[in-house]
């Protein structure tokens, strides 16, 4: 059985879902808890790949990361392409902008679970017990910073949000002008672009079913109130394209 390992509240693990449901590839899904999950995700990651999730395993190989998954569920699903030729060069764009965006975004997200106690309790894995999920809170900190040293988070998200992440909002709504899609029709770049919001406003639970401490902790009113058009824009994109 095909199976995806990810992080529930990550855009990347989001994005693999989508071009996996997108494509009808049937999957069963298991969550990744970092630290704890490291060594498990070592042995199944491919040699010479970094191991990190989303990570798809299927009886012939692993494939990681968002990207090239969405590429291996194009190849064996079903469905409109993600990828035409003719939008090759705006996905490959918006994968690397989006990426930039989405580092930043976890860096944020990990520095502000450091000291909040309420959104560790919530990330916790589920089979501890909601009486001792206080007591282990700590163990999901830990978690964080491990995240924080693996991907070398920004030691300055704040001033990364200013300098990277609004100019990036700013070309996303100026390409799209008004339209549904960056290109003729809905593709990987409008996947890959539209997840970078969810720095601004967390995608609706029917997506994406977050706790409210970390729905709070992703969130950034600054930039939710800068670009209301582009968080509807990133609504309709899932109401009309993806499955509750």
């Amino acid at each position: 059985m095909t199976t995806l390992y990810g992080i529930g509240y990550s855009p990347w693990t989001a994005k693999a879902r989508w071009a996996l449901e997108h494509h009808r590839v049937a999957y069963r899904y298991r969550e990744h808890t970092p630290l704890l999950g490291e060594l498990a995700l070592r042995w199944r990651t491919p040699k010479g790949a970094r191991p990190s999730v989303p990570l798809l395993v299927e009886d012939t190989g692993a494939t990681t990361g968002s990207f090239a998954i969405a590429r291996r569920a194009e190849a064996q699903g079903q469905g409109a392409p993600l990828f035409p030729e003719a939008a090759l060069s705006t996905i490959e764009r918006w994968e690397a902008v989006s990426d930039r965006v989405l580092a930043i975004g976890r860096s944020s997200v990990v520095r502000r679970m450091a000291g909040n106690p309420a959104v560790q309790r919530e990330t916790l894995p589920g089979f501890i017990p909601g009486a001792l999920r206080g007591l282990f809170a700590p163990t999901a900190a830990m978690g964080a910073s491990f995240i924080a040293r693996k991907h070398r988070a920004d030691p300055d998200p704040e001033a990364s949000l200013r300098e990277t992440v609004v100019p990036a909002l700013e070309q996303l709504r100026a390409e799209l002008r008004g339209r549904p899609y960056l290109q003729d029709g809905f593709t990987y770049a409008d996947i890959t672009a539209s997840a970078m919001l969810q720095l601004a406003e967390p995608v609706a639970d029917t997506w994406l079913p977050l706790g409210p401490a970390m729905r709070e902790t992703w969130r950034h009113a600054t930039l939710a109130s800068a670009f209301p058009d582009l968080l509807e824009w990133r609504d309709a994109l899932h109401a009309k394209h993806r499955r509750p």
